[in-house]
């Protein structure tokens, strides 16, 4: 059987702001195919480290490699033209665009459409079926027609994501997905998040704080404290890791 390679590879990874080291002498391997949780308390560097992988922070020192190449002096743009998708804590939609819209913006890049496509039929009809299957897809489809703005936050979130399924990459990089969504739209969420993993092939890491949502969605955790990895494992690993309590619940200074 063939060992899966390390899509992300980061060593020794510090991140200094000003005078304070944000991220601390991190190191972490990310599976081709894994599903991988972040969590720790705020401000301990779990957005941050998502920013270093995409490209929006500078690095102090240590490395990050990418499907096998160094990415340390790429841009962001260019990360993403590797391959590396980004959503951000606070939801990267078009508000006053209609959901449709929202979702033909991402078509025309992901599916390189000639900026003349409107024009003809068969385009046309290509386009209507994308934007009809994604929102489909995450259940906004009675949406189509409305502004993005006057969605509520869960529903923002999808079309976040149905954004991000238009995306021809390899990974994904989602920041507090839960932020804003009411209980009820939480399973359609982790339910789009299963598939963007698992049909749609895509490597993820998830910043979350809502530990029960994450716990359900990912393969492995990594807590992070101070900006230090602290500890790693299965879920279910770390559930029944005392140190967990005492990070989350335990004397704090």
């Amino acid at each position: 059987m063939d060992k899966k390679e390390d899509l992300i590879a980061i060593e020794n990874l510090s991140v200094k702001f000003g005078k304070q080291m944000v991220l601390d002498n991190v190191s972490l391997g990310i599976k081709t195919g894994e599903v991988v949780g972040l969590i720790g308390p705020n401000g301990c560097g779990k957005t941050t480290l998502l920013n270093a992988i995409s490209g929006f922070v500078p690095i102090e020192a240590g490395t990050i490699s990418f499907s096998g190449r160094d990415i340390m002096a790429l841009a962001p743009d260019q990360r993403a033209v590797l391959g590396i998708g980004r959503s951000f804590q606070h939801a990267g939609v078009f508000k006053e665009l209609s959901v449709a819209d929202n979702i033909i913006i991402g078509a025309e890049k992901a599916e390189k459409f000639p900026w003349w496509w409107m024009f003809v039929r068969l385009y046309r009809k290509k386009m209507d079926k994308i934007v009809n299957d994604t929102l489909e897809n995450v259940g906004l489809s009675a949406h189509k027609n409305s502004l993005a703005g006057v969605l509520s936050g869960g529903q923002i979130r999808l079309l976040e994501l149905a954004r991000l399924q238009l995306f021809k990459g390899r990974l994904l990089l989602i920041d507090e997905p839960t932020a804003g969504v009411a209980p009820a739209l939480r399973q359609q969420l982790a339910k789009t998040i299963k598939k963007l993993n698992q049909e749609y092939g895509f490597t993820i890491i998830i910043v979350e704080h809502d530990l029960k949502f994450l716990f359900n969605l990912v393969d492995r955790v990594v807590v992070l404290v101070d900006g230090q990895k602290h500890i790693e494992g299965s879920p279910e690993e770390i559930q029944k890791d005392k140190r967990l309590q005492e990070i989350y619940f335990g004397n704090s200074d």
